[in-house]
């Protein structure tokens, strides 16, 4: 296969558009009630998703940062490599590829089966079928990746665009009501008031957090922005706004047509929507929200093939993984290489794994691990190296990037003190830990492993060569 290069085709809409579509999915139809059973009263919910979504708000504003800094491909692996070293740089990718990644599409694929197979009367409690439907549609983002970043960003900006409208109805249908006669008094069981308790609020940010995983995965798309200096930050910055505004919003119509003691007491997550859109626009729409649901789905799993093999194309640049990775399409433009073994692993899961009922809480806890470490390199970079251009630089600094490290560290330290949790958070440190033998036996079975390429002079290049060190971060 002849190498090509990755070119820059995205614009600000498209860098909005993944940064919107990579966060919704099944998350604000299937945690809402995981976080109001898991707090005592409403306050608390509009709270939590509010002020969680302000951390990962305050998470973007840092990746801004060292996006414009490093606007190469690579995303999260490069600012961790330039901050830390290739050693944390590769243990982020290898967890990224086994776990948090594939792990998020496999997760998505299956939702995305067992929402779409009742539609064409197929039975979902067959497990080889619901396989079956989760890896066509993983080969088909795979397809669709493959030939092209434009029409990649498409089928992003089309999904983005159904399923944010789709929300936006839901809430004008809400609000129409709340302004206008109003719902009848519901006269439902409700649950008695709870406690704050520790498992309670873990299992609340837990539910929240995977609502808004995905925010991060602009920057692995830097190679392929147009200005990136500019719309890296801007679609970061503006895509969370819109979510946060999008997110709270949705919430308060839930909690106003499922009030919030009767919603403590549903024992199917599906229901909080369900009934809500029942009692806005009646029974007959109900079934709409299956296809808004896969529509999300699919969109969130999208950026997983648009954005993230950038990573393992950029480690492959650097010599941490086999070379064959860092292949680009001379005529398509994209790592085909990274996208198609990225597939394969994730129907892998697909096919292995037999429950993902813990695989949010995996998945969190993986990624939060790095996260903090991701943030915390703006302050290890404005020490080493001041002089590099920072054509953002991050808004609030040095208050939001701690806060968001304090909030992240916690949240790690409460997975691994809460027994309920810790089977999922010593997983994902086994997984972490299983990248050092590996990175030492490759380094040394290679002799050495080349420096850090040097960061970009130009940043509004319009191509990235594979040849180059812009390419590596």
């Amino acid at each position: 296969m002849e190498s090509g290069q990755l070119q820059r085709r995205l614009g600000l809409v498209s860098a909005i558009s993944i940064t919107v579509g990579a966060v919704i999915g099944s998350g604000i139809f299937l945690t809402p009630l995981k976080a109001a059973q898991g707090v005592p009263n409403e306050a608390w919910v509009y709270g939590l998703w509010i002020g969680l979504g302000i951390v990962c708000l305050f998470g973007a504003f840092a990746y801004a940062e060292l996006g414009a800094m490093f606007p190469e491909a690579g995303g999260q692996y490069a600012f961790l490599r330039e901050a830390w070293g290739k050693g944390v740089g590769f243990l982020y990718g290898w967890v990224f590829f086994w776990v948090i990644n594939s792990g998020t599409v496999a997760a998505l694929a299956v939702a995305f089966a067992e929402y779409t197979l009742p539609m064409a009367g197929l039975d979902t409690s067959r497990p080889w079928l619901t396989a079956a439907a989760a890896s066509v549609m993983i080969v088909l983002l795979a397809v669709v990746n493959h030939f092209g970043v434009v029409l990649g960003a498409l089928l992003q900006n089309l999904a983005t665009l159904a399923k944010v409208g789709a929300l936006g109805m839901l809430v004008g249908g809400g609000m129409m009501l709340v302004f206008g006669d109003g719902l009848p008094a519901s006269t439902a069981a409700t649950a008695p008031a709870k406690e704050l308790l520790l498992p309670g609020m873990i299992a609340a940010f837990t539910g929240i957090f995977w609502a808004y995983e995905g925010w991060y995965q602009l920057p692995f798309n830097a190679a392929e922005l147009k200005r990136p200096e500019r719309n890296l930050p801007f679609g970061l910055i503006g895509g969370m706004l819109l979510l946060i505004t999008l997110y709270a919003a949705v919430n308060a119509i839930y909690l106003y047509a499922v009030p919030f003691g009767e919603m403590q007491a549903l024992t199917e997550k599906r229901l909080v929507p369900e009934l809500s859109i029942q009692r806005i626009f009646g029974p007959q729409y109900v079934g709409w929200l299956t296809i808004l649901i896969a529509i999300s789905v699919l969109g969130a799993a999208n950026p997983n093939f648009l954005s993230s093999p950038r990573a393992f194309y950029a480690m492959a640049k650097d010599g941490l993984v086999p070379a064959g990775l860092q292949r680009v399409s001379a005529r398509w433009g994209t790592p085909v290489v990274s996208i198609w073994t990225q597939a394969i692993w994730s129907i892998v899961l697909v096919v292995v794994l037999k429950n993902f009922t813990d695989i949010t809480a995996f998945v969190v806890f993986a990624g939060f691990l790095f996260y903090a470490m991701t943030v915390a390199g703006v302050y290890v970079l404005r020490v080493q190296r001041p002089d590099l251009p920072r054509p953002y630089r991050c808004s609030g600094y040095p208050v939001t990037p701690a806060l968001f490290i304090l909030v992240s560290v916690g949240f790690v330290g409460a997975l691994l003190y809460d027994p309920s949790e810790q089977t999922n958070a010593l997983y994902g440190l086994g997984i972490l830990a299983s990248g050092i033998p590996y990175y030492l036996g490759w380094k040394v079975g290679r002799g050495s492993i080349p420096p850090n390429p040097p960061p970009a002079a130009d940043a509004t290049a319009p191509t990235v060569p594979l040849s180059s060190p812009l390419a590596s971060r």
